[in-house]
């Protein structure tokens, strides 16, 4: 199911699902962030890294919203 936010469309999707360049709008910032990398995290999910810099560690499973 896609998600209408202001001025952009979303999709969830599960973070082991992403890849290079997905856009993914983080809860409380609301703003988008470009993927820079996805790399197996060592309790089995996933680590992102954004090209900002940071880094954040989801489950495998954990739903996560990328802009259309």
């Amino acid at each position: 199911m896609s998600v209408n936010t202001p001025g952009r469309r979303t999709e969830p999707v599960t973070a082991d699902s992403l890849t290079r360049n997905d856009r993914v709008v983080i809860p409380g910032d609301e703003l988008p962030y470009l993927v820079d990398a996805v790399t197996d995290a060592p309790d089995g999910g996933v680590r992102v890294t954004y090209s900002s810099g940071d880094i954040v560690e989801y489950a495998a499973g954990e739903q996560v919203a990328v802009v259309d």
